[in-house]
């Protein structure tokens, strides 16, 4: 049938005819190549002996009889002798400690640079050998380098800084200790010294404030919008509330700007009556005419320019 077609159309019999189409076999396509089995089979790591079923947990081969160890990284089971176990522990403990450590001293090395450690200091410790050393001497270069700007903050009556310094040191420290409430008292000390340091930079603007409380607990939402005096506060502390759950609570203080207080004006004393005026001679004498300004003077006829009154009234 395809032949016939090919020949009438080399001679041309069916060329005049343009809507012919000659007829072409039409290949299907190549079947999907099939995925390849997942590898099921497991051996034995001390005689190479095929396991089948692979073994799910902890047990003997059943031909060597030696223990095979099972073990799982990143979802995958591993098995193992029991000689490789330690070495096996001891790389993945090592890899969690490197992650550790690396977070612990990139915080570490944050919170030193935004209390303004030096920063060859920083880039000397951000580039030593990875180990646990590494990691102490980044927070201690933190927490000398909070020391040192609180002091020069203190000298200088900058309370604001103050309190943002000693709030981010105690909540640091409070991190690395856990998080469990309650915090350990030197932490207390450095979120109260924080919040004292709060409540200075508002006496200068207002003798009392206003608590503004946190929603984690009773006793924060049980101050909210409270009134307290800075001085009572100054010497005893509410802040941070011994019952909160987090340890270190997020209220704060906020200033009260009271309405400043109205001066009543006093009412003028009225004139005296004439009667009253001839029986007491010592009373003062009543008051002018009415006519003050030069202009009113002007325009009456029986005033001067001086508001003075003429002759012409006099006599008349």
């Amino acid at each position: 049938m395809v032949q016939i077609a090919f020949l009438r159309w080399l001679l041309g019999l069916n060329r005049s005819d343009e809507s012919v189409e000659m007829p072409m076999d039409v290949a299907p396509p190549p079947p999907p190549s099939p995925e390849p089995a997942p590898v099921t089979r497991v051996a034995c790591p001390s005689c190479g002996v095929a396991l089948d079923p692979p073994p799910e947990h902890t047990r003997l081969c059943p031909r060597c009889r030696h223990r095979i160890v099972v073990r799982h990284s990143e979802g995958r089971p591993i098995y193992l002798t029991e000689a490789a176990v330690e070495v096996f522990e001891s790389e993945r403990q090592r890899e969690i400690d490197e992650q550790t450590w690396t977070r612990e001293r990139r915080r570490w090395l944050h919170l030193a640079q935004r209390a303004g450690a030096p920063a060859d200091r920083r880039r000397r410790i951000a580039t030593a050998p990875l180990t646990a050393a590494a990691v102490e001497s980044s927070r201690t270069l933190y927490l000398v380098a909070a020391e040192r700007a609180v002091r020069a903050a203190r000298r200088d009556k900058r309370w604001d800084e103050v309190a943002q310094i000693r709030r981010r040191q105690a909540a640091a420290l409070f991190m690395e200790a856990g998080g469990n409430p309650p915090p350990a008292d030197e932490i207390v000390a450095l979120h109260r010294e924080g919040v004292a340091a709060t409540l200075r930079a508002l006496a200068a603007v207002s003798r009392d404030a206003e608590l503004v409380g946190a929603s984690c607990c009773r006793a924060c939402r049980a101050d909210d919008e409270r009134i307290f005096r800075i001085a009572d506060e100054l010497r005893t502390p509410r802040l941070p509330h011994a019952s909160c759950p987090r340890g270190l609570c997020t209220c704060d203080w906020w200033p009260v700007v009271r309405n400043p207080a109205t001066k009543r004006r006093r009412r003028r004393a009225s004139t005296p009556p004439p009667a009253a005026a001839a029986a007491d001679p010592d009373a003062a004498p009543p008051p002018a005419d009415p006519v003050t300004s030069v202009a009113d003077a002007a325009a009456d006829p029986y005033h001067d320019a001086e508001g003075r009154v003429t002759r012409e009234r006099s006599e008349a």
